[in-house]
């Protein structure tokens, strides 16, 4: 196959990806969460404070207990606010499919699918 259809390939897979349902409830939710002022304040505060905390690890410093008590107050607002966890589950999903994807592209690439075992069908492999 020459370059220019990988190339083309590439562009149709990006497109469906960036049609795909899972990118598509990440961006409305992640414009929901922005318009919310409660729950974008609690992610702010926490990326803050885990920034705050491997700024002060890279710099040598001890993470005091009350950094950690912290951080793990802030972790509990995140789960108890139902639309940061709609945020975090639709971004899991995401990735989900985007490391399916990867590892589908790495079983076409190492010639794993269709051997030892895997069948051909990727039904096996969960792809």
């Amino acid at each position: 196959m020459k370059r220019d259809a990988i190339i083309k390939l590439a562009m149709e897979l990006g497109s469906s990806i960036a049609s795909s349902e899972e990118l598509m409830d990440v961006k409305r939710l992640q414009s929901q969460l922005q318009a919310d002022e409660t729950a974008f304040g609690i992610v702010m505060k926490y990326q803050a404070n885990r920034m705050n905390i491997e700024n002060k690890q890279r710099a040598g410093q001890s993470v005091t207990s009350e950094d950690e008590n912290h951080m793990h107050i802030l972790e509990q607002q995140m789960q108890n606010n139902p639309l940061v966890t709609q945020v975090m589950d639709a971004q899991d999903k995401f990735n989900n499919l985007m490391q399916a994807v990867y590892f589908a592209m790495n079983q076409s690439l190492s010639g794993g699918c269709g051997q030892d075992g895997c069948g051909g069908s990727c039904s096996g492999c969960g792809v």
